[in-house]
């Protein structure tokens, strides 16, 4: 009896040591698209989720189950396509790999959205998406994003551009699909409900336009106070570009909505300088009044040269974030349990992040004090390498990252 009482405690102890919360090594998620459209951009996403692993196993790895275990990558690919990523997602969900970070493009991460409407996974989707991912009647219970929307680029853009600039008629001149269409609609909210007075004309190019000399030679017939941007990929390089080479800035004051490193450095320093930039993340925050973001920023880009040879991108930075958050819920909950992460980050929303004071919302999106930052394109005597493509003048901290609880259905 007694021998048959130890085997028996034997085969509980590896039952947990495999399963439950005693486990020797946590595993997580990571899906990004490796190959496919979105290739280039999920490189430096992994990048990102690399180094919060890395940083958390140097300090021992995190705490679950009373002592710190190791924490392991399972990279997929979801090559850019729907389809895909859900077949990768359920494989991962099969080999009991239920935490997952990613997201590249806007309709891969959203069609993941729909795999886990039953609450059987956790998605830490690391990217922009659109609005209505997170009404409360479209959400799935478990899907979480420290980044946001892309209506809100729109809306904040046109906050900022309106009070900073106080300008008369506005040109919004943007790409034709998805992501312009979300960014116009955020700011036309915007102006219509707090700045009537402003006039407002659109001007579209389709994606992978070669030559935009017919639209911004309209751009300049028109004569607007203010040209707001908003391409993306090879179009942003191509498009500021050309604006610089038919005088455009001369012309107007040029506010380019959104830019991450991979497009900056794609554009001559001439062409750059003097366009206004929103940034999610920059890796030099100096002159920012508040030394405890200033310094996590300085120690996350010293890292990250240090590791990868260049600072980090904005969009890699929010793979790091969505990756240290997903760490920080495993600790809270003691557990690696969807439910149990997501609702231990909402039960303690405020965190410090590389990007200042945060806090999660109860829609699963991430409030931030400085939600943009606002940088001006230096000339090319200012730099002093290819990175050093702008400087912070500004920060936008006002309400319209997200949409209000109740709009959304939440309240």
């Amino acid at each position: 009896m007694e021998k048959m009482l130890k085997l028996l405690c034997v085969v509980v102890l590896m039952f947990f040591v495999v399963s439950g919360t005693s486990l020797a090594q946590v595993k997580i998620g990571v899906m990004y698209s490796i190959t496919g459209a979105g290739s280039a951009v999920g490189k430096v996403q992994i990048d990102g989720v690399k180094l919060a692993i890395k940083q958390a196993n140097d300090q021992g790895g995190i705490m679950l189950g009373g002592k710190k275990v190791k924490v392991e990558a399972v990279i997929r690919d979801d090559e850019t396509k729907p389809d895909v990523a859900a077949r990768r997602f359920r494989e991962l969900n099969e080999d009991k790999v239920l935490l997952v970070v990613g997201g590249t493009f806007a309709h891969v991460s959203q069609a993941i959205n729909e795999q886990i409407k039953g609450g059987q996974a956790l998605f830490m989707a690391t990217n922009g998406v659109e609005e209505k991912m997170f009404q409360k009647d479209t959400k799935a219970p478990y899907y979480i994003s420290p980044l946001g929307a892309v209506d809100g680029i729109g809306r904040m853009c046109a906050d900022y551009v309106s009070k900073t600039y106080k300008p008369k008629h506005v040109v919004l001149f943007l790409p034709d699909y998805a992501y312009g269409r979300g960014a116009a609609r955020g700011a036309h909210k915007v102006f219509s409900t707090k700045y009537p007075h402003i006039k407002i004309t659109e001007v579209w190019s389709p994606v992978g336009t070669p030559d935009y000399t017919s639209y911004i030679i309209k751009i300049k017939e028109i004569k607007p106070d203010v040209v707001m941007m908003g391409h993306w990929g090879n179009d942003t390089i191509n498009a500021l570009k050309q604006v610089h080479e038919l005088g455009l800035k001369k012309d107007t004051k040029v506010f380019f909505n959104s830019i991450i490193n991979a497009q900056a450095v794609g554009i001559p320093p001439e062409a750059l300088e003097g366009v206004t930039m929103g940034m999610w993340w920059y890796h030099d925050l100096s002159g920012l009044k508040d030394p405890e973001t200033v310094k996590a920023v300085a120690d996350l880009s010293k890292a990250w040269k240090q590791e990868y040879g260049e600072p980090p991108d904005p969009f890699a930075v929010y793979a790091y974030i969505g990756m240290q958050q997903t760490l920080r819920g495993v600790e809270l909950a003691n557990s690696v349990d969807p439910g149990k992460v997501y609702n231990a980050l909402m039960n303690k929303p405020d965190f410090m992040s590389v990007k200042g004071p945060a806090k999660w919302r109860i829609d699963g999106r991430t409030s931030y004090k400085y939600a943009k930052f606002i940088v001006d394109g230096k000339s090319p005597r200012e730099r002093k390498d290819k990175w050093d493509f702008a400087k912070v003048v500004d920060v936008y901290m006002g309400e319209e990252l997200c949409l209000p609880l109740k709009e959304m259905g939440w309240e």
